[in-house]
């Protein structure tokens, strides 16, 4: 069983990454931990962003034994997810209800969150 995290390295990573990491321990899944880098952002910054929000993600499966894979993707954030998904042959797709660029908060749902939900191929589990 694969399950993809998607971060953003955001104020709610945290929690998320938890969960995650205690739903891949559980199920004894493969995670896969990934940042899309917006096409519109600065590249060098984003990079940087991007590999301390998974390796510190990676850290914590790895204190609980599970096996896990980082990677840094280009593009729209939500068609990134679905792609990574697709293919690993993600299972599951954990992730944030509303990431750290969410302009509007009063939405129940993020728009990548939102995306996400409504044209993967596998299950998705948000994490408020």
């Amino acid at each position: 069983m694969n399950i993809l995290l998607a971060t953003d390295g955001g104020p709610h990573s945290e929690k998320v990454s938890e969960y995650a990491v205690d739903y891949a321990s559980r199920y004894n899944a493969g995670l896969f931990v990934m940042y899309a880098i917006c096409p519109s952002v600065n590249k060098e910054e984003a990079y940087i962003s991007g590999k301390t929000a998974t390796q510190a993600i990676k850290m914590k499966a790895l204190e609980k034994r599970v096996s896990v894979t980082t990677m840094i993707e280009a593009g729209d954030p939500a068609e990134a997810v679905i792609r990574t998904a697709d293919k690993i042959g993600a299972e599951t797709i954990i992730m944030g209800a509303s990431g750290s660029c969410e302009a509007n908060r009063k939405r129940p749902l993020g728009s990548v969150s939102s995306v996400v939900a409504q044209n993967a191929c596998c299950s998705v589990i948000i994490v408020r």
